[in-house]
């Protein structure tokens, strides 16, 4: 475990008694609101010093542009801001400041979403309140009530800001979320023991195969020449092991952060209100319910679904089950937002890819996504039948995991000619794959006429047949 590895291990440690306090002694909105707060500020302050400054300016700007900015712009702004200092954040040594650590670009990432997606939230509450105000309410979208927040002052988005509930390992909350947190009447009666325990015991099968891989599958070891003096099937499959550690470093950081937020009571929700992951309640409660009878959940912060993202057949499923609040911000306040309908994946993951960093290998990765994304598709539709989609399920899984251990390759490696070097070493693969499955696929792709065609009859001979058992 490296040192930077332990000092979060350490944070999230603490955080772990400070939420259950919040959620058991403080009596007041404004206790948790300065509770969480002040400890948010003294973790920044600790392991970020000076760099401390650039998450205080990109606060303070954006708390200006959610005040006095117009709500139609509001997000614009906030996005061209948030991403443009962004970018000066990561070039600061350029300029003759000091380069950012890795614990202030962590904060200053998932500032970067808290800071956008409230702009997002304000504007469509706007909206949303002029919806109501031109029609009856019962006539709105109950989904869309849940929905409205009040315009936060700026010292309510400096305290979103800086709660430090996720400040250096996420997930991603709204400020929605984080506003019902401080306001919850009925915390105390909220079981949050319980639930944390649940998912604590993933930690020991995470963390413990962590501890022991990561003594033998190391990252640096392929940026050395020894490396690339293996056959090729140990390059090729010297890949699998380093992507397994970094999934384990992740998800044991992830399930270790959900259980802060549990024991906090943030995104606690009554089951009956079925909250999504992000979202927070998608229905209401009935009014007649006695809150002490909730059967509470914690979906709308779970971040992390890992037998899901290692089982599931497809890469787009994949992904999904990965990071999922980073996920739900990506699809909702830039996928389908963006005007530009047939770009809209592309334009998404090249967000993504700046939103990790500026490092070569990230783009590599993220626009090699796209490809293997239409060759998944294109073959799913020309072989995929009912009748050997078990078959196929288990060879596009196999082909979907090779292609994830190689995209990782950029994120790890990081550097132009760390990934090339390495991707060129196992022959481009995935790559040349999925060029050929798209062609195979398009070539092979049943006519859409045909299909429809053959659908309709395959429906009129089962009618027949059902006619002439009748009959019978």
């Amino acid at each position: 475990m490296s040192q930077d590895e332990f000092i979060y291990l350490l944070m999230l440690i603490i955080s772990m008694p400070l939420g259950y306090v919040i959620q058991r002694r403080a009596t007041t909105p404004n206790q948790k609101k300065w509770i969480c707060t002040g400890a948010g500020l003294g973790m920044v302050a600790v392991v970020c010093r000076m760099n401390m400054f650039h998450s205080l300016v990109t606060t303070f700007v954006n708390s200006l542009i959610i005040k006095f900015s117009n709500k139609r712009h509001c997000p614009t702004l906030s996005f061209v801001f948030v991403f443009t200092y962004l970018a000066f954040f990561r070039t600061t040594h350029y300029f003759g400041l000091p380069a950012p650590t890795s614990f202030s670009n962590v904060v200053q990432l998932l500032l970067t979403l808290r800071m956008v997606g409230i702009a997002f939230e304000v504007q469509d509450s706007w909206k949303a309140k002029e919806e109501i105000s031109k029609s009856e309410k019962k006539d709105v979208d109950n989904r869309t009530l849940m929905a409205v927040i009040d315009t936060p002052g700026m010292l309510d988005v400096f305290m979103y800001a800086y709660c430090y509930i996720g400040i250096l390992t996420g997930p991603y909350y709204k400020y929605k979320v984080y506003a019902d947190m401080i306001n919850q009447k009925q915390g105390v009666n909220i079981p949050t023991l319980k639930p944390a325990v649940h998912r604590l015991k993933y930690i020991i099968p995470y963390g413990g195969a962590y501890l022991i891989l990561s003594q033998y599958f190391v990252i640096d070891y392929l940026r050395t020449d020894a490396f690339y003096d293996n056959p090729f099937w140990y390059r090729y499959l010297f890949m699998v092991p380093v992507f397994i550690v970094f999934r384990l470093r992740m998800f044991s950081a992830w399930v270790l952060s959900e259980v802060v937020c549990i024991l906090a009571g943030l995104g606690a929700y009554p089951k009956e209100t079925n909250p999504k992951c992000a979202q927070g309640p998608t229905q209401s409660v009935p009014q007649d319910s006695e809150s002490t009878n909730y059967e509470y959940n914690f979906d709308t912060i779970r971040n992390i679904d890992g037998y899901n993202c290692d089982t599931t057949s497809t890469l787009r499923d994949a992904m999904r089950y990965w990071n999922m609040t980073v996920q739900w911000w990506l699809k909702h306040y830039i996928y389908i937002r963006c005007p530009i309908k047939s770009l809209r994946t592309s334009i998404t993951l090249l967000v993504s890819a700046f939103w990790h960093g500026i490092h070569p290998g990230y783009f590599l990765s993220f626009l090699t996504i796209p490809i293997m994304l239409t060759a998944e598709d294109v073959m799913i539709q020309a072989f995929r039948t009912d009748e050997n989609a078990r078959v196929y399920r288990k060879l596009n899984w196999f082909f979907r995991s090779r292609g994830l251990d190689y995209l990782a390759m950029g994120f790890l490696l990081l550097t132009w000619n760390d990934t090339i070097r390495f991707w060129k070493s196992v022959y481009f693969i995935p790559h040349l794959f999925s060029a050929l499955f798209i062609i195979v696929g398009l070539v092979f792709k049943p006519k859409q006429s045909y299909r429809k065609l053959k659908e309709a009859k395959e429906s009129i001979e089962k009618v027949s047949d059902s006619i002439g058992k009748k009959t019978d």
